[in-house]
């Protein structure tokens, strides 16, 4: 019994020297460290990183946004593949585990697991099926291919919902019931979702605080963010209505008299540059675009945050040459692919990039909060 103790203890302490160090490895400022001790004190932070306009690069932002965090800070993280692609997945799962994970019959584990239960009726599932994922510093959901089969289920019950009906709401609030289960062990949970509006995507939306937009500098980001907000805008006053509705609200196990989901920002990607005089800047065409984006996020995103207490624009990600391809190949994030040449030069940038866009980001959540 005193060896078990003993190694327990040992375990716990190998832990807080590898945390430490990993910490010391990724600063963070006074500022935003305070900033997270806040949030974390308030309890977990549900986020989503949506774009209805595939290739924007949300994947790679969200899964090297979540390993600085978490090497920074400390955080205890818990990332979602939500898209039926499994992106993510492929990412972050070494070959092998990929192989083992996705190479047989029966897929088990997954993000199928959470939703199957509740669509043959036998309720939400009673655990999430979670992988600790150490290079990222995260615990991941995995993607599953089937999940697209699922929404259909939630295209017809969100119907039965708008109405106020109790299986509709529950089924509209599959996202919500996982966020509830990992609260006391996460501080943050994150969602990655494929490129549409389709009722996976709405049932997330609707089950998280924060949601960020990942976009690329062209005039289809533009598009997009007017299409989020209109379509955001249309689902919440759909979904009060139905919780209005219901006969009995307690019936749901949640808070019925829920916030509506907050905008906390949006990180430009893929932007080029020429070089001009010794400087770099971004070629006109997109510059243009680029300036007009803040009044386009503020025109159709700004009812859902603030204007007066943040800036929502957390940073760009600008092209790091075959780092980010290299960190996918490696299923490492990009703050800490190992090798050396230019990939020395790169991963520091990345690690700036990041680092920047954490700071923001806590921020941003704290001043909406």
């Amino acid at each position: 019994m005193v060896e078990v103790c003993l190694g327990g203890v040992i375990k716990i302490i190998v832990e807080i020297m590898v945390a430490r160090k990993k910490i010391a490895n990724f600063p963070i400022s006074d500022v935003a460290l305070s900033n997270f001790n806040r949030l974390k004190d308030n309890g977990l932070q549900s986020i989503c990183f949506f774009n209805n306009k595939g290739g924007v690069g949300k994947t790679t932002l969200m899964a090297n946004l979540a390993a600085q965090l978490s090497f920074s800070t400390g955080a205890k993280i818990l990332l979602v593949d939500a898209d039926p692609q499994c992106n993510l997945s492929q990412y972050l799962l070494s070959d092998d585990e990929f192989s083992e994970m996705y190479g047989s019959d029966g897929l088990v584990d997954s993000i199928y697991s959470i939703i199957h239960p509740l669509s043959i009726g036998k309720g939400y599932s009673d655990t999430l099926p979670v992988k600790r994922v150490e290079r990222f510093g995260c615990d991941i959901i995995v993607g599953d291919p089937r999940l697209a089969l699922k929404e259909d289920l939630l295209a017809q019950d969100w119907r039965d919902a708008k109405s106020g009906g109790t299986r509709g709401l529950r089924t509209t609030f599959v996202f919500l019931d996982l966020i509830k289960k990992a609260k006391d062990k996460y501080d943050f949970v994150f969602f990655d979702m494929g490129p549409s509006l389709g009722a996976i995507n709405r049932a997330i939306l609707m089950a998280v605080d924060n949601f960020l937009v990942p976009m690329s500098i062209d005039i289809f980001s533009v598009w997009a963010v007017r299409n989020i907000g209109e379509a955001v805008r249309v689902w919440h006053k759909e979904l009060a209505n139905g919780i209005k509705l219901a006969e009995d609200p307690s019936e749901l196990g949640f808070s019925v008299g829920r916030k509506a989901i907050k905008f906390i920002g949006y990180v430009t990607q893929q932007h080029k540059e020429k070089s001009e005089s010794g400087s770099r800047r971004v070629v006109e065409a997109y510059a243009s675009i680029k300036n007009r984006l803040p009044n386009e996020v503020s025109k159709n995103l700004g009812w859902l945050y603030s204007t007066t207490k943040l800036n929502p624009h957390l940073g760009d990600v600008k092209h790091l040459a075959s780092l980010a391809p290299k960190s996918q190949t490696l299923h490492t994030p990009m703050i800490n692919v190992s090798l050396r040449g230019s990939y020395t030069i790169t991963r520091k940038q990345a690690r700036e990039i990041y680092s920047d866009i954490a700071e923001r980001l806590l921020e941003n959540i704290v001043a909406i909060a």
